[in-house]
């Protein structure tokens, strides 16, 4: 496999350099048809400069005539924003998991957040779940999203207090109440979902793809090639492996369904991704 690694600008003509204070690396999972969104994203990442060491784009389908434009809008960005951007690429066509694995073993900083370009997130959230991180010594942390269905939908303001949040047990016992068959996962929709306590008549919600974790996790756990649902399931890994994980109950992002990397998807890739989906149903069937 031919994997390139692209990192514009440097230490020196941009004044970069790792701070003390800059833990988290930022990694995207990126296809041709999110180039588009890149503006948007590191606008919105800007604002937290100081904890961010840099932003990895894990980008699949690499061809030259759409890098090309990719590396152009990558260096505005660097110059606009300050922050550092390193293009890790390949030629092939990877899932999301597969993209986001790659990224991951790029990364240096304690912290690695994984985020969808296409989507938004709350102002400060980085920083508020690298406090939480440190605070509660967890291994992951997990919030809540809104669904943002019309672009005129705006995030609401975040109220919620340490005494709020969701520890290792309590999601524990609610996501393996009945055990765990992880070899059937992905065959129904949200079986590979992290479940929360519901109190009242609030519903809470995961986004397994907008989540901040430990970088040491990668020596025990990796995304699966299973899809969709291959975030989720991450996330149950650590948590069915003992790990520490913690959820805060406040809508941190918003997710934008009919942007989804599924929806942008080719036919070939939506065909390849259904034919794996059925070989897996079958496997296990069979087991």
């Amino acid at each position: 496999m031919r994997i390139l690694v692209v990192t514009l600008g440097g230490a020196q003509d941009m004044n970069w350099g790792v701070t003390v204070d800059q833990s988290i690396t930022v990694v995207v999972p990126l296809v041709p048809a999110h180039d588009h969104f890149l503006p948007n994203l590191i606008g919105q990442l800007s604002s937290e400069r100081d904890v961010i060491a840099k932003v990895v784009l894990a980008r699949s389908s690499a061809r030259s005539r759409n890098m090309r434009e990719l590396f152009g809008t990558v260096r505005r960005l660097e110059a606009d924003y300050g922050v550092r951007i390193n293009v890790l690429a390949t030629h092939r066509q990877q899932l999301a998991g597969q993209n986001r694995n790659r990224g991951w073993h790029n990364v240096q900083t304690p912290f690695t957040a994984f985020l969808d370009a296409d989507d938004e997130y709350a102002q400060d959230r980085l920083s508020t779940l690298m406090q939480v991180a440190e605070s509660e010594n967890s291994d992951l942390v997990l919030h809540d999203f809104m669904l943002k269905e019309r672009e005129t939908d705006v995030l609401p303001m975040a109220t919620w207090s340490t005494q709020d949040l969701i520890r290792t047990e309590y999601l524990y016992e609610a996501t393996f109440a009945e055990g765990r068959d992880r070899a059937r996962e992905g065959r129904t929709p949200g079986d590979t979902n992290v479940r929360v306590p519901q109190e009242g008549a609030k519903v809470r919600r995961v986004h397994h793809g907008h989540v901040l974790v430990r970088t040491e996790m990668r020596k025990t756990y990796a995304f699966s090639n299973l899809y969709p649902g291959e975030d989720g399931q991450f996330c149950r890994d650590i948590l069915w492996g003992g790990g520490r994980v913690v959820y805060v109950p406040a809508q941190l992002s918003a997710y934008r369904p009919h942007m989804s990397a599924e929806t942008s998807a080719g036919l070939t890739l939506r065909i390849r991704r259904r034919i794996a989906k059925d070989y897996r149903r079958l496997r296990s069937d069979l087991a």
